[in-house]
């Protein structure tokens, strides 16, 4: 009994002293404390150093927005022609490789020139019957052009001396035939030129068939025709006045011969204007 009381005893006076109040809020604390069971916890084992330092290097690879750099395996192009004494050249410094070689030949060859004449470029693109007849034409048409010149010329100065004669025998001026022979000899010329021009421009190949157009071309031929007409109509009015001399008919003819001239050397000039403009 007294070994119960003693303690209680002892208990009340320490709680009613100033120690035992400053314990008091405490002693709850510490019989809770007293009661719970202690929590047995497994040691941590310890990091090694390789571990932490490739801890850091490994996140970044399974992070998935993190891409890895990725270096594609890509083999850089060979040149075809391998310089001399370049690596890879297994003959001397002046001796290409036999690989560099057979590689050179499979490339087309970059070896021309864009400056080639016009005759070098063209050549064995035509016929050579057909560049023959264009070349033919060419030279011929040159020649009707140049004689064709002269012509209209000569027909100029044959209308000139025709008009002066026919003032001379019909307009008073005392039938002076002085005119007459140079009159005749400039229109035996000129006639002969006509029908050299005229030959070169009918007998001129033309290998490429051309459609019927109303062009310079076609009113040249037409105005050249009618000239042609003029011109055998003059010969023939010129021979029937000569033969009439002193005649009634003559000054018939004479004006007639006069009035086809100048419709012909007209015609001759219209011909030539059509190709000139």
């Amino acid at each position: 009994m007294n070994r119960v009381i003693a303690p209680l005893l002892a208990i009340l006076l320490l709680a009613a002293s100033p120690a035992g109040a400053a314990l008091a809020p405490d002693a709850p604390v510490l019989v809770a404390a007293a009661k719970r069971k202690p929590v047995k916890r497994k040691p941590a084992r310890p990091v090694s150093g390789s571990s932490q330092e490739t801890a850091p290097a490994a996140t970044p690879a399974t992070s998935p927005l993190v891409t890895p750099d990725v270096t594609p395996d890509v083999t850089p192009p060979v040149s075809a022609t391998q310089e001399p004494g370049s690596a890879g050249s297994t003959g001397s410094p002046g001796t290409p490789d036999s690989t560099a070689t057979q590689g050179s030949t499979s490339e087309p060859s970059l070896d021309f020139d864009l400056l080639t004449p016009e005759a070098e470029a063209s050549k064995g693109l035509l016929d050579p019957d057909l560049q023959k007849d264009l070349e033919t034409r060419r030279t011929m048409l040159k020649l009707h052009q140049g004689l064709g010149l002269a012509m209209a010329g000569g027909l100029t100065a044959a209308t000139v001396l025709g008009q002066l004669q026919f003032n001379e025998s019909f307009r008073g001026g005392g039938d002076n035939r002085t005119l007459l022979a140079w009159h005749r000899g400039v229109v035996i010329g000129t006639s002969v030129l006509f029908a050299t021009v005229g030959t070169l421009g009918l007998l001129a190949p033309d290998p490429v068939e051309r459609p019927f157009q109303w062009d310079t071309v076609t009113f040249h031929k037409i105005f050249m025709s009618l000239a042609t007409a003029g011109m055998i109509t003059q010969a023939i009015l010129g021979i029937l006045a000569t033969h009439s001399y002193g005649e009634i008919t003559e000054p018939k003819y004479a004006t007639a011969h006069q009035v086809v001239g100048y419709a012909t050397l007209g015609c001759v000039a219209a011909g030539i204007v059509t190709l000139t403009f």
